[in-house]
């Protein structure tokens, strides 16, 4: 575990090595409801991009399951690199945005996490 971003009063695991803990920072979370589908609402700091460094979700990262002691993988067994975020967009190889958003602006963000689809 590492490279997660803990805050107003979250605590992090004992397994985590060094944790970024902003206890103080109230990220004012909203999910609300809309005509165009359901909306993340979320304060973030950009700073947390820089802070610390991470590294991208590969299979070679997240080393092999528990019980069967087989190492994560796509469906058609080819290794795991997540590279985009939850949106698509391509992630910083060299240090990916903690989250599933890659974000490059602090401050209040909006996301459209689930969007309604036309019939």
């Amino acid at each position: 575990m590492a490279g997660n971003v803990f805050l107003q009063g979250t605590k992090s695991s004992t397994n985590e090595a060094a944790p970024l803990i902003r206890a103080n920072f109230d990220p004012a979370i909203r999910l609300t409801e809309q005509a165009g589908g359901v909306t993340l609402q979320v304060n973030l700091d950009k700073a947390w991009g820089t802070e610390q460094t991470r590294k991208l979700v590969t299979t070679a990262l997240l080393g092999k399951a528990k019980i069967p002691d087989l190492p994560y993988e796509n469906a058609d067994g080819s290794p795991i690199r997540i590279a985009t975020d939850y949106f698509g967009a391509r992630r910083n190889a060299e240090n990916p945005f903690p989250g599933p958003f890659e974000v490059r602006e602090g401050g209040q963000q909006t996301f459209v996490v689930w969007p309604v689809m036309a019939p």
